[in-house]
Order: C-alpha cells, then structure tokens, then sequence
C-alpha cells in the first residue's frame, strides 16, 4: 500500500476494490462534495481554534492550519472535484490537501479527539429547515391577505362531500391558515433538535484530550451541545423529525390544493387561478387545467415517502456509528426539503392570482339544505319543541321538499309546518319570517358567532390571533439567521486574528 493511502487503511491489507470504489466511494465522495465541503472547513476552523486555545496543539500549529484551510476555502469545492481512489473518503481528499498546505505534522492534528461523523448533516439541514420555514411563512401571510379580503364572501362547505352548513371562504382558509402555522411550530422544533453539535463526542465515548465542546458549538453557530457521546454518533432523530415535519407540512398543503382543485373545476366553478399558472390542451382548445394542484398534491405522496425511506433507514439498526446514519438516511431527507421549497413556491405563487367568484359562492352556499340546522336551532330556541325533535321536522321537511323539487329559498311555512304535523302531531310553532331568517346563508353565517366561527366578531379575532403568529414566525427565522450569520463572522474574525489576515 503507498504512502497516499495510509490516512485511514493502515489495519487493511488491499486498497479498496473497484466494485465498492465505484458503487460506494466515488458516488459518496461526490455527494459529500456536493453537500459539505464549506461545512467541513468551517467545523475543521473551529476544532483548530478549540484545539489551540485549549493548549492541545501549538499556536503555529494553528496558525498553519487555519492559514491551509482559508486558502481551502478560496480555492473553492471545484479545485476538489477530481476523485481519487486513493484518497479514499471525501475527508481523506480535502485531509490530504490540507496537509500539503499545512505540513503533515500540522494536518495530522485536525481530527485529534475526533472521528469522521461531523455535525456536517445538521449544518447542511439548517439552511433548509430556514429556507422552508421563510416560504411557508411567505405563504401564510398570503393567505391571511386573501382571507381578510374574503372574510364576508359566503360559500358553501361540505361534510363527506354533501352539502353540510355555509361558511365563507376567509373562514376555510383561516382553518388552512391554522394548520399550516402548526406546521410551522414543527418545522421550528424540529430546526431545534437539529441545530445541537455532537462534535467532540470522538467515535462514541468522546476523548481523552481537554477538549472544549461549548466553544466549537457557539463558533459553529449550534445552540447547544448533544451531551451523551454515543447519542451523538447515533442518533438520527433530528432528521427524521424534520422529515415528518415536512411531510406533516406536505399533507396540509395537499389537501388545500385538493379543494382549491375541485372548486375550480366547471361543475363548482367557485374560484379560478390566473392564467399564468394555467396549462392547455394540445388536442382541446377549450382546456384551462389547474396543473399546479396537481403537481404539489403530488410531491405531498413523495414527501411521505421520502420521509418512510428515512424511517426505514434506521429501522432495526443498531444504536451506534454506522452508515445508515451517517450516510444512507440522510439524502431522502435533503430530498425532501428541496422539494418542499419548490412546492411552497409554486403554490404561493399560484395562489397570488386566485380568483374568488363572489356570486357563485352565494348562490351555492343556500343549496342542499345547508342551512338545515340553524331552522332546527330556531324551532328549539323559540318554541317548546326539544332539540331532537326540532331534527326530526326539519329532517322530514328536506325530505317533502327534495320529493317536491323545492329548493331552500321556496320553502315556506306552510311545508315546515306541515312536515312538524307529520313527525309530531303539531304545527313548528314558527312565523314565516323565523324560516326566511334561518335558511338565508348570510344570517346563517353572522348568527354563528362562536369562537372560531365564520361570524364577523370571531372573524377578526381569529385574523388578528394569526397575523401574531405569523410575525413570530417570521421573527424566528430571522433571528435563527441572523445567529448562523453572527457565528459564522465570528469564527472568521477569530481565525482572520490568529493568521493576522
């Protein structure tokens, strides 16, 4: 074996075969070129640093190693595409440059107390996590925007996909607007199990060196350590919680574009995209397809199964170092973060153009009987019928009507009355102006006044509660931001001030 290979494989008799350098090394070397070179150096500058400041390695040895790896930095990943098989793992080639900058004897005390595991996933996975944390939040300050300015536009809304009760359309999205901000409280958790540091916890039982640990995670912009040695090898929670964060965020969006796609299409004819965000036929000219729907509801099926392909990585693994960890859990989580950001893209701007039609909404929102439970309401408030027998008139009344083809704004007392004569041996004991005022979807919708209902009041307070929310969102991402930005300065200035840069 030559002197080049020796980094790693001194305990090894061959160098690695040609089947497992082209199906595991290279494609391994290419990734982690790809995903943590600028980590890598950043998170080899502060160990220098700790290492230095610790008295482990001497001050000219740090200075030669920060010196070395600056030049690493400048030089860029693309100095380091070429790989060699000699060099083995993507650690060894960058090692193997910084010891012909830094000396050997230099370059050899980089990994001291350390082993090859960096926290290079979680720093990878951060700028992710921000990024679909900013355009969600993005997206829900559009859809509070859209949701004031329909908060009085009456629709109809369905339960089992018959007709239920009338809402309005700022009411549904305020119940989207909802789910999404517990999106982002996960989203939020799930940056916060990931941004803890597990360097110097060594291959499991940490290190015999001084090492400072506090110091290389605030230099590294992480806000805590991972204490235990072992969990810091071992565990992969923090991706797969961010995983299922995301895939909880998937679903939510695939169902708001499930609606949003029905209640385009010409049988419901309630809202329309704009024709930027449109796709035609090649064969049908009257075709305007809703394709952006489509296309998240169905990157929501692969974010769930890129988050089982996470899960399963790990699935009767042991608790320890290995690949599957390391390596094999990681690229369906990156996967699915990447895509993420293009959904929540795609569909902010989709729904930037969104057309509420305000009179097909009102027309639909009466029909089906939607406002039966509000003359049931009206028959228990104001006579001395019970509830359920109030239920069974009204029930019996839907049923006379649908037999007679009426629809709700031909009903009259006379058929509620006699529909209470048929269940209950009495009249319904309403005037004519209590049934006008119980099946008019308006007064439906401003009698339902409880919080978080479609009501004025509530309305408002709803909107008001969410927009809060939403700016403390927004606030987190930026100081979430701003604290990588702050420690990534920090650690430039420190290693800036021992080269004398």
């Amino acid at each position: 074996m030559t002197e080049e290979q020796t980094i790693s494989r001194e305990r090894l008799t061959e160098a690695p075969g040609e089947v497992y350098t082209s199906t595991i090394l290279e494609p391994s070397f290419r990734f982690m070129m790809r995903e943590y070179f600028g980590s890598l150096l950043e998170a080899n500058k502060a160990w220098a640093i700790m290492l230095g400041d610790t008295g482990i390695i001497t001050p000219e040895n740090t200075r030669s190693l920060l010196l070395a790896l600056n030049q690493m930095i400048d030089e860029g990943a693309d100095a380091f595409a070429e790989f060699n098989p000699h060099h083995e793992y993507f650690y060894s080639h960058l090692e193997h440059r910084l010891a012909e900058l830094a000396g050997p004897a230099a370059a050899g005390e980089i990994n001291l107390g350390r082993t090859r595991p960096e926290p290079l996933t979680r720093m990878a996975l951060r700028p992710r996590i921000l990024q679909i944390a900013d355009d969600l939040g993005a997206l829900i300050r559009l859809l509070l925007e859209i949701a004031e300015r329909e908060r009085d536009t009456v629709m109809p809304q369905w339960t089992h996909m018959q007709p239920a009760q009338p809402t309005t359309m700022g009411h549904y999205l305020m119940g989207i607007i909802g789910g999404l901000l517990r999106d982002a409280d996960r989203v939020q958790h799930a940056y916060r199990t990931t941004n803890a540091c597990t360097l110097g916890c060594g291959a499991l039982a940490g290190t015999s060196y001084p090492i400072d640990r506090d110091v290389v995670a605030d230099l590294l912009g992480f806000d805590e350590v991972r204490e235990n040695t072992i969990d810091c090898v071992a565990s992969g929670d923090y991706a797969l919680e961010t995983s299922a964060a995301v895939a909880n965020l998937a679903i939510t969006l695939s169902r708001l574009c499930q609606d949003m796609y029905t209640w385009s299409t010409d049988e419901f004819r309630l809202v329309e995209i704009g024709d930027s965000f449109s796709g035609s036929s090649s064969m049908m000219p009257q075709k305007k397809n809703a394709y952006p729907f489509e296309y998240v509801r169905a990157r929501a099926a692969r974010a769930v199964g890129e988050m089982s392909s996470a899960f399963g990585s790990l699935h009767n693994t042991n608790f320890g170092d290995i690949k599957d960890v390391e390596e094999e859990m990681v690229p369906p989580v990156y996967r699915v973060c990447d895509e993420m950001v293009v959904s929540l893209r795609l569909l902010r701007g989709t729904l930037e153009t969104l057309k509420v039609h305000e009179v097909r909404c009102g027309l639909r929102a009466g029909s089906g009987f939607s406002t039966a439970t509000e003359l049931a309401a009206m028959i228990h408030r104001n006579t001395e019928h019970d509830y359920r027998a109030a239920h069974r008139v009204v029930g019996h009344l839907v049923l006379l009507a649908t037999q007679r083809g009426i629809e709700p704004d031909g009903v009259e007392l006379e058929l509620v009355d006699e529909a209470a004569k048929a269940t209950l041996g009495t009249s319904s004991g309403l005037t004519e102006q209590q049934v006008r005022e119980a099946l008019d979807p308006d007064s439906f919708v401003a009698r339902h006044t409880v919080s978080g209902g479609p009501a004025p009041a509530p309305m408002t307070a709803a909107i008001g509660g969410a927009r809060t929310r939403a700016r403390g969102h927004d606030q987190w991402v930026a100081d979430r931001r701003r604290a990588l930005t702050d420690a990534h300065d920090r650690l430039t200035a420190i290693a800036d001030e021992r080269t004398g840069r």
